[in-house]
């Protein structure tokens, strides 16, 4: 069984007076749903959470009697359950990001024989919301559908957080300071990282996660000149140097037009 990386849900700001409780619960089902495929245990949750222990288990027993977790007989893990499932579905239609993009991406793997992956934002980290495989032998799946990081960890995260305003980007990496993680980078990396990108026109991930992979990530913007969503390839290093990198570039950017331009036509009234 794979190790349980730690994770962080921060949002900006503090819950409405009184509505602590709720934050906590759905902090709690956020740690769930960034679980890997055979679920977390109530000690990874509730530290992922900031919760005690016996707070963790009374709120998940909860949500497990309510149908939006599920524990494992066996392993006693737990992972969304069937109601959350269609609460996804019912959002999936309203929003419909991962239907809208998935030609594209089939056509980014394809083109580049790589992995590509379609990110968004949720406060202070990027969710991976769909992700496709090129032909290349050597597949680079560092995230998983579901998976979440803080904003600027990895080329589509970097993307997501690098054109936000400057205000924004300081208040997201105070509270990143703040939680400090021996596996991402510093905040102050991050900080150089942005200006890069933001100097380029596209996120460079240059192995900061893993020495041997590397990404490129792209923004997709909105009718506003806002951040709606991140495509990102990743691949070993070999294969996103000088001319090829170019070339995944130009692929990358095409299809975020083409995005772009379709999320416009869903969203116009």
């Amino acid at each position: 069984m794979a190790a349980h990386t730690p994770l962080t849900f921060e949002t900006p700001g503090s819950p409405p007076a009184g509505a602590q409780s709720v934050s906590r619960v759905l902090r709690l089902l956020k740690c769930v749903g960034a679980a890997p495929v055979h679920g977390a245990a109530l000690g990874d949750l509730a530290r992922d959470a900031g919760l005690t222990q016996p707070t963790a288990h009374r709120m998940l027993a909860a949500l497990q009697h309510e149908g939006f977790v599920s524990q494992h007989p066996e392993l006693k893990t737990y992972t969304l359950g069937r109601e959350a499932y269609i609460l996804g579905f019912a959002a999936e239609r309203r929003h419909g990001i991962k239907m809208i993009a998935e030609a594209g991406l089939q056509r980014i793997a394809t083109q580049t024989g790589d992995t590509v992956f379609l990110s968004i934002r949720s406060g202070d980290e990027a969710v991976c919301v769909d992700r496709k495989t090129g032909d290349f032998p050597i597949k680079i799946l560092t995230l998983d559908i579901g998976h979440r990081r803080p904003l600027g960890v990895g080329a589509g995260s970097l993307a997501l957080m690098a054109f936000l305003p400057d205000q924004v980007i300081d208040d997201i990496l105070q509270r990143y300071e703040a939680k400090p993680n021996a596996l991402y980078p510093s905040a102050a990396v991050i900080r150089q990282d942005i200006a890069a990108t933001r100097r380029n026109g596209y996120a460079l991930n240059p192995g900061r996660i893993i020495e041997e992979m590397v990404g490129v990530g792209v923004p997709v913007m909105d009718s506003r000149k806002g951040v709606y969503a991140a495509l990102s390839v990743a691949a070993i290093r070999s294969r996103l140097t000088g001319s090829a990198l170019q070339t995944v570039l130009h692929t990358l950017k095409s299809e975020a037009a083409n995005l772009q331009r379709e999320l416009m036509k869903t969203t116009s009234p």
